[in-house]
């Protein structure tokens, strides 16, 4: 029996390692989740934060080192589909083993300029407001001035990252890609078909009811999607 496949899951703004924790309950034996944790969050608090989506994407890349001779699989929602894509590619240009898959949510691809260009930049008090509409941030969080002091800098230089990425042509990838939306957030179904322009494998994209975080509403759906598409 093969070993199970790997999959690695990239936070979303502000997220963290157990930002995924619903999914990793649900994921089943045969997949084994990684969450990786970024600098400035979670047990790498006290590590400075990273400020550019290819720092980001390299940080990444280090931590994946110690299982890259397992086969894998890439999960990115929102900024982390953005650093799931630097990711393969920079796996692909210095030619290391490719992902299995690459799974990409709430976010359009990395060639596209999105709405939440600016939202880093808003007062501190629309910036709440914002957060409290994309529905990623607990309520606990977003009603205690304490804790939304901590949290929205976190939140503030990983939107920031994203807003300044600056995208460069460069060879596609060569690995199939699924993309997914919720139906009533930003990012458009034009702009998730527009993922089938950075890879010559087969791209999908399909939609679930919700706004940015659908996901934590679809766990168990995502999860057997994933299941069928990894395990064959």
């Amino acid at each position: 029996m093969l070993d199970s496949i790997v999959l690695f899951c990239i936070p979303f703004a502000g997220g963290n390692a157990y930002s995924y924790r619903p999914l990793e309950v649900k994921i089943g034996p045969s997949i084994k989740m990684v969450p990786l944790e970024l600098p400035g969050r979670g047990r790498r608090s006290g590590e400075p934060r990273l400020t550019s989506m290819r720092s980001i994407a390299h940080d990444l890349m280090t931590a994946m080192r110690p299982f890259m001779g397992e086969r894998y699989a890439l999960f990115g929602h929102s900024m982390g589909a953005l650093a799931a894509y630097l990711l393969a590619s920079q796996l692909a240009k210095m030619q290391l083993p490719q992902p299995l898959h690459l799974f990409v949510s709430g976010k359009g691809p990395p060639h596209r300029v999105t709405s939440e260009r600016q939202w880093h930049t808003l007062p501190l008090d629309q910036f709440k407001l914002k957060l409290a509409e994309l529905g990623g941030s607990p309520k606990a969080v977003l009603d205690d001035k304490e804790l939304l002091n901590y949290f929205a800098p976190i939140i503030r230089d990983d939107m920031r990252a994203v807003a300044e990425y600056q995208h460069e042509t460069v060879t596609p990838l060569s690995i199939p890609v699924t993309a997914m939306i919720g139906d009533s957030e930003t990012t458009t179904r034009e702009e998730a078909l527009a993922w089938s322009e950075i890879t010559t494998g087969e791209c999908r994209v399909l939609q679930y009811e919700g706004g940015h975080f659908f996901l934590f509403d679809h766990v168990e759906d995502i999860c057997k999607l994933i299941q069928s598409t990894l395990i064959h």
